[in-house]
This record gives C-alpha cells, sequence and structure tokens, in this order.
C-alpha cells in the first residue's frame, strides 16, 4: 500500500496521524516509513552517533601504508597482570611476499610476525606481494581485550606462585617435591640440594647464578656380605625402567614416559676361601630428576650450575677372603627438564650435568679366574623447552666409563640407562640425549 496522497478537502483519518508519529526509516512506501539514512545526513558533531560509530569502528584499525608499510590506529587493551593499557597510532614495516600476523604482545606493544603468539590480542592478518600490501583481513574484536590465554598458560606452566618470591643466598634442602613459587633466584654464592627430585612451578621469571644438586633416586644393587665358598653369587639387578643386569647394561627411554633414571646391578661374586671383612660391589645410584615450569624467562647466569649426574658404583674388597668380585654397574644420568612460556637462557660459563656414573673396577683373579670390570652408566635427559632457546652454556651428557677388568670368568654388572643406554661389563656407556624444542610464542 502507497503513502497517502492527500488533496485539497481530503479527509484525514487516526492511521494517518498515528503512522506519521512513529517515524521508521525503511525505504518502505507507506505512511510513517522514510528513506534510509545516508551517512552524509548524519551529524559530524563530536558525541553524535555518527562520531561515536567511527570511533569504536576505528579502534586499533590496520590500514595499509606506502609500499610495505602499514599503519594503526591507538586503543586500549588488559595486560596479564591486569592493567589497562593506552596504545598510540603507529606504523610498522612487512616482510616482502609473505603473509603476516599484527598483534599486541604481552607487554602491550603493536608487533608482526610469520606466526602469531598464542598470547596476543590479534589485530589484522597482511598479505604483501612485489613490494606491497594487497590484502588486509581484520581480526581486532572491538573492546579493551585481555591478553589472553596467559592466565591458563600460568596455570598450566607456571602454577599459581602460592608461595610468594623465593630467593636463596645460602644453603638450604628441598625433599618435599612440588613448590608453587612467584620468582625464583638462586644467588651466586648459594647451593640449593634437591633430595632426589622436584618439580618447581615459577609464575614468574627464574635466575639461578649459583649451585643446585641434585641428589641421586633410585639405589643401585646394593653390596653384599662375603659369605660363601666355590659358589658363584649372580650379579642383582638395579631398578628403573632401563636398570642395569648382570652383563647387560640397560636401555636408554624417554624421559616423557618415565621421569626418573635407573641405576647399575651388582658384579658377580666367586670365593675360593671366605675370609673376614670386605664385601662385594655396589651398583651405581640413578641419577636425581629436576624440572621447571616457568610462565617467566629462565636464566642460568654464568656462575650458575644445575648437577643432576649418576653415582658411581662402589668397587668391592676381598679383605682376607680369596677370589674375585666382579665390577658394578654405574647409575644413568639424571632428568634436568625446563620450560618456559618466553625463553631459557644458558649462559656462557654455566653448566647442566647429567653425566652417568662410573663403573667400578673388579677385584681378585686373573684371566678365567678374574671377573669383569662393571658397565658405566647412561647419561640422562637435557630438556629444554621454550619460544626462544640460547645454550651457550656447557651441557654433560656422557655416559660413565667402564670399571677395569681383572680377567673374562666371572661376570660384571651393567650400568642403567636413561637418556643413552647404559653399558654392558666392560663397556661405556652411551652419551645422554639433548632436545632443545622450539614453542609457540606467547608474547
Amino acid at each position: 500500500m502507497a503513502k497517502t496522497v492527500y488533496a485539497n478537502g481530503s479527509r484525514a483519518y487516526a492511521a494517518w496521524f498515528n503512522a506519521i508519529q512513529n517515524l521508521v526509516f525503511d525505504d518502505q512506501d507507506i505512511d510513517g516509513h522514510y528513506p534510509r539514512l545516508t551517512d552524509d545526513e548524519l551529524s559530524n558533531a563530536a558525541g553524535q552517533i555518527k562520531q561515536e560509530w567511527r570511533t569504536f569502528r576505528d579502534v586499533l584499525k590496520v590500514t595499509a601504508g606506502i609500499g610495505l608499510s602499514i599503519n594503526h590506529t591507538g586503543g586500549a587493551i588488559t595486560l596479564p597482570n591486569g592493567a589497562i593499557t593506552t596504545i598510540a597510532p603507529g606504523a610498522l614495516a612487512l616482510p616482502d611476499n609473505s603473509t603476516s600476523f599484527v598483534f599486541i604482545s604481552t607487554t602491550g606493544v603493536v608487533s608482526t610476525a610469520i606466526l602469531r603468539p598464542v598470547a596476543s590480542v590479534p589485530l589484522a592478518q597482511v598479505t604483501t606481494v612485489a613490494g606491497v600490501v594487497t590484502a588486509i583481513v581484520p581480526a581486532f574484536p572491538r573492546d579493551a581485550q585481555p591478553v589472553l590465554p596467559r592466565a591458563e598458560a600460568i596455570r598450566v606452566f607456571g602454577g599459581s606462585g602460592d608461595q610468594g618470591d623465593y630467593l636463596l643466598t645460602t644453603t638450604a634442602t628441598f625433599n618435599q617435591g612440588e613448590y608453587y613459587f612467584r620468582n625464583f633466584t638462586i644467588e651466586s654464592a648459594a647451593t640449593l640440594t634437591i633430595s632426589a627430585g622436584a618439580k618447581i612451578h615459577i609464575s614468574g621469571t627464574c635466575t639461578i647464578n649459583g649451585t643446585i644438586n641434585v641428589t641421586t633416586s633410585l639405589a643401585g644393587a646394593g653390596a653384599r656380605t662375603l659369605a660363601y665358598a666355590n659358589t658363584i653369587i649372580v650379579a642383582n639387578p638395579g631398578l628403573g625402567s632401563g636398570l642395569g643386569g648382570e652383563v647387560f647394561g640397560g636401555s636408554a627411554y624417554n624421559y616423557f614416559l618415565n621421569p626418573i633414571g635407573s641405576s647399575g646391578a651388582n658384579g658377580t661374586i666367586f670365593l675360593t676361601a671366605v675370609g673376614t671383612g670386605g664385601s662385594g660391589s655396589k651398583g651405581g645410584d640413578a641419577g636425581g630428576t629436576l624440572i621447571f615450569d616457568c610462565a617467566g624467562a629462565f636464566i642460568l647466569g654464568s656462575t650458575g650450575s644445575i648437577l643432576a649426574r649418576g653415582g658411581n658404583a662402589v668397587v668391592g674388597t676381598l679383605g682376607t677372603s680369596s677370589g674375585t668380585l666382579g665390577g658394578s654397574g654405574g647409575g644413568s644420568g639424571g632428568l634436568v627438564l625446563v620450560k618456559s612460556l618466553i625463553s631459557i637462557t644458558l649462559q656462557a660459563g654455566s653448566t647442566v650435568d647429567v653425566r652417568g656414573g662410573n663403573g667400578s673396577n673388579a677385584v681378585g683373579g686373573t684371566g678365567s679366574s678374574g671377573s669383569f670390570g662393571g658397565g658405566g652408566g647412561g647419561g640422562g635427559h637435557g630438556a629444554f623447552l621454550s619460544p626462544n632457546n640460547s645454550p651457550s652454556g656447557t651441557i654433560l651428557l656422557t655416559g660413565g666409563t667402564a670399571g677395569t677388568s681383572t680377567g673374562t670368568g666371572y661376570a660384571g654388572g651393567g650400568g642403567g640407562g636413561f637418556g643413552g643406554a647404559g653399558g654392558s661389563h666392560q663397556g661405556a656407556g652411551v652419551a645422554g640425549l639433548l632436545t632443545n624444542r622450539t614453542l609457540l610464542p606467547v608474547g
């Protein structure tokens, strides 16, 4: 129905008066309806709907500049610490012939990268070809956006920081397994002892300029008394997923399957006469485990060291007995696993030691009446996972040395395996495994 057209003398109805009091701008040709308003018909005055909408629309808007440059407007975001920061308008240069992300980092800086960090506010995806910007896909949700998913990442990597900041200037021992700190600092003169293993969650940064000594974990096969003549007392195996056995060393395995190293076997005992004193050899203990989960940066300073070496096997003694004692296998090196959402830096002069323990020497006898020396323990695992790894320090992964043999008649113990396989009797352990893995950056 078209709009009513009136002429002189036409009768006006209540419906017409009601319609023109409730105007609708929708392009319909009926009473009370009018063409849609165009942009030019709206007021440009500050505070009016046109300017309010444009201000909202153009917050942190990315547009093409000259050549490979882009421009962005200003706006506000919420940083991971809860602070709202204002970003000024600016410009950036992009690489040619690429597709780049423009985003706001966790520090509130507008940045570009081929891969967008997980924790960031996306602004746009920009394509460049032959020296010019050819396409811009807006990606910014238009309000004061928080940088996410930082809170989730801290929960997974860095914990809650409930125990506050930790600063060590002298000595201390950790024996409670898991810890939840905000910032973690070991000064250069300080020594922290970790009893067998620990996982330390850090919601802030970690700086180690002193020494962290991780004691051994699984015990090697024990030393036995010398009690029986003319009887072969076979070797006892060590403990762990890569335990050393009689003769043979333990297999290597991934720390994800089991984050604990393995210990060495003791050596075979054969006595021709029993006297007093003395004992069989003892297998080396497995190296300990230390895991850092850092939401912030991890720094091992030039004077810093983390020691998680496998235990050396202990040589046996005959006392007044006669016969031969096989050497025992060394324990595998331990695990040092560091994960950071920001970066891992091992400065020049720093040390991470996950070497395998040495096998012990055989004692007594010669030729077919003698014994083999113990095998060396396999090296452990050194694993570093972050968006930016800078491993300028020394990472020691070698397997332990083998003990010397006095003959070939009786078996020595094998070394424990972990990152590298343990050595069979009279054999050195295999070097451990180093993992440097780059994660997608978070900001």
